[in-house]
């Protein structure tokens, strides 16, 4: 249950990453992929971080975690600022905070077996050692619906959502407050990503976790999270508190809703198909970074950024006509239903 305590807040945050060239490697620019964002998780609840591919969602989680050091801003967990902490206060606050990536093979050393994989983040922080270890490991295990034949066998010898389960049960290891999930379900079939889905939430409640649930799968983000921020080129556009399905307010966050796959699709009507790429994050549009591909821009939208509003009950909307337009008027656009895609 989400309380109103904020365990993370950030402000402002920046990640640019550096562009260079030439015999002296001078920086000729810079990747934004972070540009500017701001937004707090409540303890105790799932914040779901949606947008398109290289939009900056999983540079946003690794840079709140400082696996990527901040350009600027603050990231502050339980009111201590993250990004201006020394090495000793850092590694004291590691155990409060963990990751679990996209892809478990990769993020599982191949020469380690599951029990030493898992049990490593209770050895290097000197919790546990020997058969003391070895119960602990395999209480974790259990916990993610493994059991002890798995511990001696290495990440080869298991199935993608196996896999999976070993990376949480590595996440869970020093009981911490806050996990980040990057798209931990993008590497399994559907049916295995309903378990992995499922015991998520089941861990959440029972180890009290927070999440950044980070994810390009709205509907996986609808079943999981409590509020859902949607990201463009690096910035927030919309933050809500409801369905974003039914609230949508931004065009970025109408247009993604209505590509969304659905058993009759006749019955949502026809999906909006964005017109042009998304721009480059080296050199991003002016203004509103959305215009380019929004059919209501106006000048006003391309002269100047608009800030996120709240527009009723911590509805956040990055848009100059936020609850102006019609977005579900979609009666010009002759795009066969059959064609939609998952975004």
């Amino acid at each position: 249950m989400a309380s109103a305590e904020k365990l993370i807040e950030v402000k402002h945050l920046k990640k640019f990453f550096p562009l260079s060239g030439g015999v002296f490697r001078k920086v000729l620019g810079y990747v934004r992929a972070v540009d500017d964002v701001t937004f707090d998780i409540y303890k105790g609840e799932t914040l779901g971080l949606v947008g398109e591919s290289g939009c900056g969602k999983t540079t946003t989680g690794r840079t709140i975690l400082r696996l990527l050091p901040a350009t600027a801003g603050e990231i502050l967990f339980e009111g201590e600022d993250v990004t201006k902490m020394s090495r000793g206060d850092l590694l004291r606050l590691r155990r409060n905070m963990s990751i679990v990536f996209q892809d478990p093979m990769a993020s599982l050393d191949p020469r380690l077996t599951i029990k030493n994989a898992v049990g490593e983040p209770l050895l290097v922080n000197g919790i546990a050692r020997g058969h003391r270890l070895r119960n602990m490991v395999l209480e974790l295990l259990e916990k993610v619906g493994l059991n002890e034949d798995h511990l001696n066998r290495f990440p080869h010898e298991f199935s993608g959502g196996q896999r999976q389960r070993v990376c949480i049960a590595r996440a869970l290891a020093l009981r911490p407050k806050f996990i980040v999930m990057d798209e931990p379900t993008s590497s399994t079939d559907v049916s295995v990503q309903a378990q992995t889905l499922n015991l998520m939430k089941d861990l959440q409640e029972e180890f009290d976790l927070t999440y950044l649930f980070i994810s390009h799968n709205l509907s996986v983000v609808k079943h999981m999270s409590d509020r859902v921020a949607v990201m463009y080129l690096g910035k927030i556009v919309e933050l809500t508190p409801g369905d974003i399905f039914d609230d949508a307010m931004h065009p970025y966050s109408a247009a993604l809703v209505s590509a969304v796959p659905v058993p009759n699709p006749a019955l949502r009507g026809r999906a909006e198909i964005l017109a042009g790429e998304v721009p480059s994050p080296i050199n991003p549009p002016s203004g509103c970074r959305f215009h380019p591909r929004c059919r209501f821009a106006t000048e006003h939208c391309k002269d100047e950024i608009p800030e996120l509003r709240d527009m009723g009950n911590g509805h956040m909307v990055a848009c100059h006509y936020a609850g102006e337009l019609d977005l579900k008027h979609k009666e010009e656009l002759l795009v066969d239903t059959g064609s939609m895609a998952e975004v």
